[in-house]
């Protein structure tokens, strides 16, 4: 399995998350004391059809990032028969975007098209990889967010989003790790 189109896959998804601001929907200082949370729900959403394959490597990669940043807090990850003080629900979707943006003065429906796909007698290359780099004038964005649950009610204790772009692969997994680091420094560090 390649890093490259998983890591990009990601891109779509986190893109630049570390860069704009994390918006946040509840009071960090007002959760009940916990110790342990279980994942308890992701949902991931592409643009693209990816393989199953990809899918789970992507969700595998976003699951580890925001597991490593609970657990850099002081935070455990329960077992899968134990009960968790928390529940957490991970989400990320990523769109493919433009980055040519069109004059309003000129025909706002004109779309710049890379007519060389329709050439016979361009050298016929296998075509690049799901979630790769892109033509260019295309980038991904998308957006990450982490809920934590109440585990008996399952209503929202404490919510945390963030969207952005990124322009490759690497980075975009640099801003995904970097952003769930980001939301969970709001919750207060997990005492003994």
């Amino acid at each position: 399995m390649k890093l490259t189109a998983f890591a990009v896959s990601i891109g779509l998804l986190t893109a630049g998350c570390a860069t704009d601001p994390i918006q946040f929907a509840g009071d960090a200082g007002s959760l009940p004391a916990f110790h342990t949370f279980k994942v308890q729900e992701e949902r991931y959403v592409f643009p693209e059809q990816l393989p199953a394959d990809q899918k789970q490597k992507v969700g595998t990669e976003l699951r580890q990032a925001a597991v490593g940043a609970l657990e850099s807090r002081g935070y455990r990850e329960a077992a899968a028969n134990e009960t968790a003080d928390v529940l957490v629900v991970l989400g990320a979707i990523s769109r493919t975007t433009t980055q040519t943006a069109v004059n309003e003065d000129e025909n706002p429906h004109l779309n710049q098209v890379d007519t060389s796909v329709f050439d016979a007698s361009a050298n016929q290359s296998a075509p690049a990889a799901v979630g790769g780099d892109g033509p260019t004038g295309f980038s991904r964005e998308g957006d990450l967010i982490l809920y934590l649950l109440d585990p008996a009610s399952k209503r929202s204790l404490w919510r945390a989003s963030a969207s952005g772009s990124a322009s490759s692969s690497g980075e975009a997994l640099r801003k995904a790790r970097s952003t769930y680091r980001a939301m969970v420094k709001k919750l207060p560090q997990a005492s003994g």
